[in-house]
């Protein structure tokens, strides 16, 4: 489907549920409302063992404005990214990281511009996560929250259990270095006897059709099962669950079988080296204890092997909250295995960074 034939039925779509509207907005959606935000980082990250003459410090510095507009059914909302790097040089960069703009009619959701979506249930992986921001098992929760949103024209119909998304996303923008492609995209998900269950299909122009199913379920208080299956030439596979005991301590793990094709394969493998198996775990616990002193603490430790090449990565994360505004914290990366295999080929022994951030 092109462009203009999305935009064509998305048209049709607002003009059929403001015609089928049941009642006028609350009082309350009257108002403009606004919201505004400010994050900066200051990251430092030092190096052992990196190549001759390679520099053994990279500094960063992150800023990120986010303004939020909402009047009646109509929402605006932008966040940008300056960020400033020294390393061999220094470089500075502005990124849009979203910019959009969304209408609610009835049922129906409409929205264009920018945006951050999350189809894939995985924590540092996705085999599903077709218009999901990269993954980066090393780090799945991005620190530096330098990912940025595909462009879209994407609509929403939720009625019930029952939600449908269709979008179509243009690559014209992406950056000249992106492997990102036009892609159109179905997404249907529904609660099946405690299930929160996804179908997803879609192309990416110029590609092969793709397909993919996501599941995730919760047990009782302490466990969550997720999962991914996704068809691309070849079957992909995720399996995750999270447990979290009464003290608060939480355990993940997640494997995941990609096949060694152009669109899963990481930049460091080879080609010819057939399917892949990864394994994910970590262990964490936000406010180490309720006294103090101690419950400004955050810590975890993770693990992330290839288990064909017998290569690992451990990392280590700590912060530490001052006030409301205030954290720091230290990021630690220890890869291990031969030079030529996934982990171990990284150009370091260590990597340790330490930062201070501040939110408004």
């Amino acid at each position: 489907m092109n462009a203009r034939m999305l935009i064509s039925v998305l048209a049709l779509a607002t003009a059929w549920s403001c015609a089928h509207a049941q009642d006028p907005p609350p009082a309350e959606e009257t108002s403009l409302n606004t919201r505004y935000s400010l994050a900066v980082i200051d990251d430092a990250t030092f190096y052992s063992g990196p190549p001759q003459h390679a520099p053994h410090i990279l500094n960063q510095v992150f800023v990120e404005p986010t303004f939020d507009l909402r009047y009646r059914r109509l929402t605006f909302s932008t966040s940008l990214i300056g960020l400033t790097t020294t390393y061999s040089d220094t470089a500075s960069i502005l990124r849009v990281k979203e910019t959009y703009a969304s209408l609610s009619a009835g049922d129906f959701d409409f929205t264009a511009g920018r945006k951050m979506v999350r189809w894939g249930t995985g924590y540092a992986f996705t085999a599903a996560g077709v218009l999901d921001p990269p993954r980066s098992p090393t780090n799945p929760t991005d620190r530096l929250n330098v990912n940025q949103g595909r462009d879209m024209i994407k609509a929403d119909y939720v009625h019930g259990p029952h939600a449908i998304t269709f979008a179509w996303s243009s690559a014209a923008l992406a950056p000249a270095h992106s492997t990102l492609r036009d892609t159109t995209a179905f997404r249907y998900n529904v609660l099946v006897r405690g299930f929160d269950t996804s179908l997803i299909a879609g192309n990416d122009r110029g590609g092969d059709s793709f397909g993919a199913l996501t599941f995730t379920r919760v047990l009782g208080q302490a466990w969550e099962l997720h999962g991914e299956a996704a068809w691309r030439e070849q079957a992909a596979i995720l399996v995750g669950a999270k447990y979290t005991i009464q003290s608060g301590v939480t355990f993940m793990g997640e494997f995941y079988s990609p096949p060694n094709i152009s669109y899963f394969r990481d930049m460091s493998v080879s080609p010819l080296a057939g399917r892949q198996h990864y394994a994910f775990f970590n262990v964490g616990k936000t406010r180490l204890r309720q006294l103090p002193g101690w419950k400004e603490w955050d810590a975890s430790g993770s693990v992330v092997a290839n288990l064909d090449d017998h290569s690992a990565v451990g990392i280590v994360d700590v912060s530490r909250w001052f006030g409301n505004h205030f954290s720091s914290y230290v990021h630690l990366e220890i890869p291990t295995g031969s030079k030529t295999s996934d982990f171990g080929a990284t150009p370091y022994n260590t990597a340790t960074s330490a930062g201070v951030r501040f939110h408004l």
